[in-house]
């Protein structure tokens, strides 16, 4: 199956793949201790833990532009929803922008699809953008509201490092 977007992979599947490898590196590069499943058949792609604290990630990408929106679709193989039992965040990245939307479950409960504009100042989601601190956040009581770390603490999603595999990618597809 060939991808309408014109990415470098072969499948939908051999992208969120890739997309899984590249969380993996990420949140190893962040300090977490990170888990693949074995398998498709947890709702969700990897595990983290850290300090004890264990969280379940689906990982989701997306390619293709649409109306000057990337979307995303959230559903499974089977066209599902997820619900909030499945797993604690959606990571969603935009290959071509090389951004991460981290979301906890909660905000995308009951959409198919996000519709993501990494590059637009004013987006509906841009607090989930690069936010890899959702993932080490305790969760508190309700009522009480989680601080925003400072710009020092602020994550970044390794992008060099993605941009170095993209274009060797590139680079493979001119020599075939």
């Amino acid at each position: 199956m060939r991808l309408r977007d014109r990415t470098k992979f072969a499948s939908y599947k051999r992208r969120g793949e890739w997309a899984e490898l590249v969380f993996i590196t990420v949140a190893q590069g962040l300090g977490f201790n990170v888990a693949k499943l074995w398998g498709d058949t947890a709702p969700y792609d990897v595990a983290l833990e850290m300090d004890g604290r264990f969280l379940r990630v689906q990982v989701k990408s997306c390619a293709r532009r649409l109306r000057g929106m990337y979307v995303c679709q959230l559903s499974g193989n089977d066209h599902r929803l997820y619900t909030a039992k499945d797993f604690d965040y959606f990571a969603c990245y935009v290959v071509p922008m090389d951004a991460w939307y981290i979301f906890p479950v909660q905000v995308l409960l009951g959409k198919a699809t996000v519709s993501l504009a990494p590059d637009r100042k004013r987006q509906r989601y841009k607090r989930y953008l690069e936010a890899w601190w959702f993932l080490t956040r305790h969760h508190f009581r309700r009522g009480r509201r989680t601080m925003v770390p400072s710009e020092l603490k602020t994550f970044s999603s390794m992008g060099r490092l993605t941009r170095r595999i993209v274009e060797r990618l590139e680079g493979w597809e001119r020599r075939a």
